[in-house]
């Protein structure tokens, strides 16, 4: 019996049936290996980024920059570029498995057709629990020794682009300061700031928090602007919101500031506004 009319092309011989089905199989086959390669590498990739940033937080204010040093040669850290074009006397330093920092080497188109799929394909990716992320950190100097260190992170979350960054100097900014409320009195010295920011990333939208401590700060203040929910990386749907990414920070918040973060709407599916 023939499914198909019979003819050089539909006709659905017996032979030609093996080979459709053998071909369905090896392509099944190279796609879980494909995705099985992709885990693994994210898997890989996160565990260096989970020790960078344990590391990037025993970085003191006021430490030489000989006794930084191996950490910079470690993590391969480089000068960035001023705008002037000369290098500033400071190292910056990224875990970007997904390249969404820096183009992928080769011609631009085909940077340009990566992009294209990974933003196409972003629910289906997301649905695979391969969620793009980027982890950058900075050292600066001052005459030899360190001035500020800062880290953040910027991943996909369950619906939208979350962000956590954190800042670590002697003091903290006069325009950070003007931001929000400190929690300092007023004849003491600023130690903990911390403020929600609305962020484009890409074509898309979302949201993070930005905090900034100094030497002064509290051991509960520290972890609030520096303990980051990892697990997000891995995690199934994703974080669901900033509150799953930075915990400690919004407890601290919700017990010693008034009033709430802001709210963004979602840039691939709705948000709600349950991150109080």
């Amino acid at each position: 019996m023939r499914v198909f009319p019979q003819g050089a092309w539909f006709g659905l011989t017996r032979r030609r049936l093996r080979v459709v089905v053998r071909a369905f199989m090896a392509l099944l086959v190279l796609c879980i290996m494909s995705y099985g390669v992709l885990r693994t590498a994210q898997v890989l990739e996160y565990r260096s980024a989970r020790v960078f940033l344990e590391e990037l937080k025993t970085i003191q204010p006021g430490q030489s920059e000989a006794s930084v040093m191996p950490f910079i040669l470690r993590y391969q850290g480089i000068h960035p570029e001023g705008q002037d074009g000369s290098n500033n006397d400071s190292y910056v330093f990224r875990i970007d498995p997904w390249h969404l920092m820096h183009g992928l080497p080769g011609p631009n188109w085909v940077d340009n057709a990566y992009r294209v799929a990974s933003s196409g394909l972003g629910s289906w990716r997301r649905a695979l629990r391969l969620h793009s992320w980027t982890v950058s950190g900075w050292v600066r100097f001052t005459d030899g020794k360190v001035k500020s260190v800062s880290g953040d992170v910027i991943l996909e979350g369950e619906n939208e682009w979350l962000l956590a960054e954190w800042h670590y100097g002697s003091m903290i900014p006069a325009y950070l300061l003007s931001r929000s409320a400190s929690n300092s009195l007023p004849s003491e010295e600023p130690h903990y700031e911390a403020h929600w920011t609305h962020l484009h990333f890409g074509g898309e939208t979302g949201e993070g928090i930005v905090s900034s401590v100094t030497p002064l700060s509290t051991l509960e203040e520290l972890n609030a602007a520096r303990s980051i929910n990892l697990r997000c990386f891995m995690g199934g749907r994703g974080c669901h919101s900033l509150c799953d990414l930075m915990p400690d920070a919004t407890r601290y918040r919700r017990e010693y500031y008034a009033g709430s973060w802001g709210w963004n709407s979602g840039s691939w599916g709705i948000q709600p506004h349950d991150c109080k």
